[in-house]
């Protein structure tokens, strides 16, 4: 059984519409996690406000940076380092010791959800597509933006994928699991790393810029992770 979309929508997007609902899904998943976790609703709330337009602008001029100044779209890693400044820049405002780790956490808590629910944007409107495909469940997109295509449903398997991922944190975090973090940030990053392949913007590289930002958080990651390990058994020991 084969998918076909027509990406010649009419006045509104579903790509739209996908992208304001990942952005409120987030920032909603944020502000629950921070009054719950403690953090001053007034800050939370401030956080909730800028977070959006902070996030939209990042991923803009990434995409801008890296297309060398040929492009403005939205670009997911812009977006997460939008999420993350707006994350900073709130938690220096009424500053308690803390904080600033407690929101930062939050954000990367959010983080899949909001990525999830935007590649069922992308997914409607063919951007970011798959590579060839003709097999089952292959997607017939056809419109002006795509022209006649099959190819990979590479967004439907992200957003999946992604959508699990958020979940699984929310199990780790109620779990009290001191390394939550590090692995909702892994598994993430695994992931976008390793779909990338299954992209057609993709082909002809050996790796892209997002997938070498992912490797380098990746090792960050399990670096931080091995010592966070040898400090709780240094002080088990003591």
């Amino acid at each position: 059984m084969n998918i076909h979309i027509n990406t010649d929508h009419g006045a509104i997007s579903p790509y739209k519409i996908f992208l304001l609902l990942a952005l409120a899904a987030g920032t909603a998943v944020i502000l629950r996690l921070c009054i719950k976790r403690g953090i001053p609703a007034k800050k939370a709330l401030l956080l909730a406000v800028i977070l959006q337009p902070m996030c939209i602008f990042c991923a803009a001029v990434f995409t801008f940076i890296t297309s060398g100044g040929k492009n403005i779209g939205i670009a997911s890693i812009g977006a997460a380092a939008g999420v993350y400044l707006s994350a900073l820049i709130i938690s220096r405002i009424w500053n308690r010791p803390g904080e600033q780790r407690i929101i930062l956490q939050n954000c990367t808590f959010a983080m899949p959800l909001m990525y999830g629910i935007a590649k069922t944007g992308c997914f409607t409107a063919g951007c970011c597509h798959g590579i060839e495909y003709n097999g089952v469940l292959c997607v017939e997109y056809s419109g002006k933006l795509t022209g006649d295509i099959c190819v990979f449903p590479v967004q439907l398997l992200e957003s999946a994928v992604f959508i699990a991922i958020f979940i699984a944190g929310m199990i780790f975090l109620k779990k009290h699991d001191i390394h939550s973090v590090h692995k909702v940030t892994i598994l993430s990053a695994a992931a976008k790393f390793t779909l990338e392949f299954l992209r057609k913007s993709h082909s002809h590289k050996a790796l892209s810029i997002e997938q070498a930002v992912c490797l380098a958080i990746t090792i960050v990651c399990l670096i931080d992770m091995k010592k966070k390990q040898k400090r709780s058994s240094v002080q088990e020991l003591a």
